[in-house]
């Protein structure tokens, strides 16, 4: 048994080979060790990073015999979610989305294609990091239903695991909601409304893959084919309603966005109001102080009171006396 690390640099095979007890594994760097390590009946899990490198398809090509329309499949990353059935395996490609530090700013995508037989089961990847720790520990376990329940379950346990990924994305988008209404109830001019746009494409993208990989196995569900057990029906159907309720729960928190937008476009409004009664406000207090001054600054010669000694202090009290006697109505009326 020699041991490995499912992240490696550059392109490379993990291969999991099991029967009974027994579990080996594997790291290969090149194309010509798989011939040794690929024999007789034992059920095997190859697991190929940076699939674009020509000669791992070319390898995994000539030992599986894989149709030319599969290998462009798993070459082509812009290729949307789908199921195909033929004689001897059985094709699904989908979406890994992911965050590993849990951030929405640094969520992953990752076109993943898996294939598996009878007693085989591919899966090409596009990067070398991935979120199947959990499958890799649960491997470990010689009772465990990775081991006795057949390919059709391990293509099952994937997607369930990318799919409680989608649900992990789906958490991180609803703290993060609940993070920018606090932001912008506490302060509207920080909020960023392009954010929200932004946020709203991130909740489209993940609605439309979850949708997709809901399509998928609702096919699955469907097929009657020889490497599909009726027995693991009921795993399809669980991870049917998680698909499910991933949709459900984007469309309110799409919902959620829309209201947002509203909400800050209703808060800016009131903000500009307030900020325009204010002006109104100050230009209304200097309304008569302006005509007054206009007034007695028009100096001319038989006015009694530029000549008067107290003019200037007694014009001073008639503008005081004019801005407390507006401020104590505007009060009175609650304007202020």
């Amino acid at each position: 048994m020699s041991g490995h690390s499912h992240i490696k640099a550059g392109s490379g095979c993990e291969i999991y080979r099991f029967e009974g007890p027994n579990l080996e594994k594997f790291w290969l760097t090149s194309p010509s060790q798989l011939s040794n390590i690929i024999e007789g009946n034992q059920k095997i899990w190859i697991n190929i990073q940076n699939h674009t490198h020509q000669e791992w398809i070319e390898a995994i090509q000539n030992r599986y015999k894989i149709h030319p329309l599969i290998l462009e499949d798993i070459q082509h990353s812009s290729q949307q979610p789908k199921i195909e059935f033929f004689e001897d395996m059985v094709f699904i490609t989908l979406k890994m989305i992911y965050s590993m530090d849990q951030k929405l700013d640094h969520i992953k995508t990752e076109r993943i294609s898996i294939l598996f037989g009878e007693n085989y089961l591919i899966t090409f990847q596009e990067k070398p990091e991935d979120i199947f720790d959990l499958i890799r520990v649960r491997l470990e376990n010689p009772q465990g239903k990775m081991r006795r329940l057949g390919t059709d379950y391990f293509a099952y346990t994937l997607l369930d695991t990318i799919i409680d990924q989608y649900y992990q994305i789906l958490e991180i988008i609803i703290i993060d909601m609940e993070k920018r209404e606090d932001r912008l109830l506490k302060n509207t001019g920080q909020f960023n409304l392009s954010t929200i746009y932004s946020l709203r494409k991130k909740v489209e993208y993940l609605r439309r893959n979850t949708w997709s990989v809901r399509e998928l196995l609702s096919k699955w569900k469907k097929e009657e084919h020889r490497f599909l057990k009726k027995k693991n029906q009921v795993y399809l159907n669980d991870a049917y309603d998680h698909c499910l309720e991933i949709i459900d729960n984007l469309e309110i928190q799409k919902e959620s966005l829309n209201s947002l937008v509203e909400m800050y476009m209703a808060l800016l409004s009131i903000r500009q109001n307030e900020i325009t009664k204010t002006l109104t406000i100050i230009a209304t207090i200097f309304i008569p102080l302006t005509f007054l001054a206009g007034v007695y600054g028009m100096n001319f010669e038989n006015m009694p009171e530029l000549s008067w000694k107290y003019g200037y202090f007694a014009t001073w009290m008639v503008f005081v006396m004019v801005v407390l006697a507006l401020i104590f109505y505007f009060k009175k009326r609650k304007w202020l």
